[in-house]
């Protein structure tokens, strides 16, 4: 029988068994974590995900379209050269740059037609054609006023945060001198879910999940930089286990032929 006759033999020998017993734990939780995974290469791009999870191919006309699926997710992706996929939710910057909160203009006024400040002669001919008139000071066309209007999107003071309750922001249309004031909601859609902006080289990425897991929806959205290719892939309703497999997943996403 071997044995270590003092003190620091059993010091080495108690060192040993210790890095030996956290070895023995560690390479199987990370053979674990490698063994369900794996690389989904359909060609125009690749992506790795659970090994349950599995591709079903559908038809497309203009894109690339198909399924992932798997035990409780449902994911969708649409590879388009055209920029036909779907950008899904509007970040908070997005919904306020495209001007959403102006829909149903403020500054119109009854009787009068608007259009876009070219067309105004045309609109106006096509009008009184159609009503049947010569006179042309019975039909009023003008550009339109919310189009042609400086605007700035603040916070709410203290006073307009009592005036309007709901507001997120305040947008501010000047206009011919006159200056009106807009509250704007961010859609509750907006409000619960997170964002996440990614830059590169070659692409902008935004990255979508909910705040609450189960509630809302999960997805990646893929715009180039350089030509017209765009990308989403989306789930509905994932739950906090799923939606962590996910983010991930989606972290593995490579287009092969970009």
């Amino acid at each position: 029988m071997f044995r270590l006759g003092n003190a620091h033999g059993r010091y080495v020998l108690g060192l040993l068994c210790l890095i030996l017993a956290i070895s023995a734990i560690a390479i199987p939780s990370i053979s674990s974590k490698v063994d369900d995974w794996k690389v989904l290469d359909l060609g125009v791009f690749r992506i790795s995900i659970p090994k349950d999870w599995k591709y079903k191919k559908v038809e497309g006309e203009d894109s690339f379209i198909g399924y992932i699926l798997g035990p409780g997710v449902d994911f969708s992706f649409d590879y388009s050269d055209h920029g036909y996929a779907n950008s899904l939710i509007q970040t908070e910057a997005e919904y306020l740059k495209n001007e959403e909160w102006l829909r149903g203009c403020p500054l119109y006024k009854p009787g009068i037609i608007y259009t876009a400040n070219f067309n105004v002669a045309n609109e106006k001919a096509r009008q009184m054609k159609e009503k049947g008139i010569t006179d042309s000071s019975l039909v009023k066309v003008e550009g339109d006023p919310c189009f042609n209007a400086k605007k700035q999107i603040n916070k709410p003071t203290p006073t307009q945060s009592i005036k309007y309750p709901t507001a997120d922001y305040i947008g501010v249309l000047i206009y011919k001198g006159d200056t009106t004031n807009v509250p704007v909601v961010i859609p509750l859609k907006i409000k619960k879910h997170n964002f996440k902006i990614d830059t590169t080289e070659k692409y902008i990425v935004k990255t979508i999940w909910p705040k609450k897991a189960s509630d809302g929806l999960t997805g990646i959205f893929v715009r180039s930089r350089k030509s017209s290719f765009n990308f989403k892939m989306s789930a509905y309703n994932l739950s906090a286990k799923d939606q962590e497999l996910a983010l991930k997943s989606f972290k593995t996403i490579v287009f092969t032929d970009k």
